[in-house]
């Protein structure tokens, strides 16, 4: 059991190591793409958002993957304080690998406005598909798998009478609930680009009703699902008495705070450890600067880029050993 849980917290954070590797890349070949002030072509499909959009759904994945596992060992037996800890903290991480999912649908949306066409040009269908349409919904569906996957098949929270009979409808309406919202932004951003980009890069206000009727009716239907699932019955099973200590849990809130600004903190450096990397030349020239990529030297790794590494290599050692230090057992 001990062997098991150790691996049900190291898989999330597995997951933010490759995050974090696949910021570093994403960076790096974004470098020298996409800077018309620097009289450079414009490349509409960067292959850095699927650099990142990669590292975002592997690392939701194996978080949910140690979610299911967590989840088992906690509707076996519940009562070990490890047990509850990972099932907690694999569900944390779930929700965070989908929080930055969707500003990662957000953000490919938003950029897509601003993005500067030369001599008044447009997006081609190719490079919007590709570049834009296509990573909003690989987004949304990592979404929503995830979500489902770590919801309606929970093996803590089964609803009574759905025992060994596959889906219930309890269950497909919860899934209603949890995927409709989700596909229906997702749809209505796609749809707004369409529009925008068929109107000369122009979004009329009668465009913004409908896209908002688009989301409002995914909201309303999701939540009539949602309410169709409330109402049923879940299976009751024994309360179990827990306690915790106050400094334990004052020291478990600072841990997590430590984690997260320090995790901010290891990404922030690394990503501009490697725009550090970009060199400026001819720029006295009539035509503008010309970037080049220099290649990293010691001095750039031993006072940019290993930081940032020990940074991340440093928090991720401290949740594990808080974790596991925190709800370890203690004899008499």
């Amino acid at each position: 059991m001990e062997k098991k849980i150790r691996i049900n917290i190291v898989l999330p954070l597995i997951g933010v190591a490759v995050a974090w590797v696949a910021l570093v890349v994403s960076t790096y070949l974004d470098l020298t793409v996409n800077r018309y002030y620097e009289n450079m072509p414009l490349v509409e499909v960067r292959a850095s958002t699927y650099v990142t959009l990669g590292g975002l759904v592997v690392g939701s994945l194996l978080a949910m993957w140690a979610f299911k596992r967590a989840d088992a060992a906690h509707a076996t037996d519940g009562s070990a304080g490890i047990v509850r800890a990972e099932y907690r903290f694999t569900g944390l991480m779930i929700i965070l690998g989908m929080v930055f999912l969707a500003f990662f649908a957000i953000a490919t949306f938003m950029s897509s406005f601003s993005t500067s066409f030369p001599s008044g040009g447009t997006p081609t269908v190719i490079g919007r598909i590709l570049g834009v349409y296509l990573p909003i919904v690989l987004a949304a569906g990592a979404v929503v798998f995830v979500l489902l996957q770590s919801t309606i098949y929970r093996k803590t929270a089964p609803i009574e009478g759905a025992e060994d009979k596959g889906l219930s409808a309890t269950q497909k309406a919860l899934a209603i609930g949890y995927a409709v919202p989700i596909i229906g932004t997702a749809a209505a951003i796609i749809v707004g680009l369409i529009v925008y980009d068929s109107q000369g890069q122009k979004l009329p206000s009668w465009s913004w009703v409908a896209i908002q009727l688009m989301i409002g009716s995914s909201i309303y239907f999701g939540t009539r699902a949602a309410s169709q699932a409330r109402s049923a019955k879940p299976v009751v099973r024994a309360p179990k008495v827990t306690g915790a200590a106050g400094a334990v849990t004052l020291n478990y809130v600072l841990s997590l705070i430590f984690a997260g600004t320090v995790s901010i903190m290891s990404f922030t450096f690394a990503g501009d450890a490697v725009s550090k990397l970009v060199i400026f030349s001819n720029c006295a020239n009539p035509d503008g600067c010309k970037p080049t990529v220099a290649a990293a030297q010691a001095d750039w790794w031993i006072n940019e880029m290993i930081p940032a590494v020990l940074l991340l290599l440093l928090v991720e050692f401290a949740v594990y050993f808080v974790i596991t230090a925190r709800n370890k057992e203690v004899k008499a």
